[in-house]
């Protein structure tokens, strides 16, 4: 990340202080976007959800990809699946939706959720922990991670954004803040 991140984040909460709210809200996005795990290219993946049908990065190729790494008994992931579903229906053809499923969801745990749900996007498995690991990059000593984690990636294939939903940045798990960043993106 930036060497000077403390700074530069005193500096806009201090802009956001001083100025009127119009400026405030301009500058709000740089402060919570671009997470650590942002700004390099999306590892390829290759995932079946639970009927057997493969899809991959691949098949977003040129379009804006929104990537959710999941679990099904998460409280947040069963919120944010609705925000997910109203995403892909509105911008469908236009933005790929997928969410992964981390362990211990498996094949009958995944089918349950899209079917409680009313999941039409992909939720894929990861048995393997591969997709995972790419993305989320644990590292020891703790080998964990926070879902759900949002990663945002763009038409050529480079993750612009990544979130973890904490309250500093909830409005992207909003289906309002969610569209609005996706617009950003759609409109470059």
């Amino acid at each position: 990340s930036w060497p000077d991140a403390p700074l530069y984040r005193y500096y806009i909460t201090m802009t956001l202080r001083l100025f009127r709210p119009a400026w405030a809200l301009a500058l709000a996005p740089l402060l919570f976007a671009a997470g650590e795990l942002s700004n390099r290219p999306a590892p390829p993946f290759r995932l079946q959800d639970p009927g057997g049908r493969t899809v991959s990065l691949a098949d977003y190729k040129g379009r804006v990809a929104v990537l959710e790494f999941m679990s099904t008994t998460c409280p947040h992931c069963q919120q944010f699946a609705p925000v997910l579903e109203s995403l892909h229906t509105r911008y469908k053809g236009r933005v790929g939706v997928v969410s992964i499923a981390a362990y211990p969801d498996n094949a009958r745990t995944v089918a349950e959720f899209v079917k409680t749900y009313k999941v039409s996007f992909p939720v894929l498995l990861d048995p393997q922990h591969s997709a995972a690991r790419d993305y989320l990059k644990p590292s020891p000593p703790n080998y964990g991670f926070s879902i759900p984690h949002l990663f945002v990636i763009d038409t050529t294939g480079f993750i612009r954004d990544d979130f973890t939903q904490n309250p500093s940045n909830s409005q992207f798990f909003t289906s309002p803040g969610l569209t609005r960043l996706v617009q950003g993106y759609l409109g470059r």
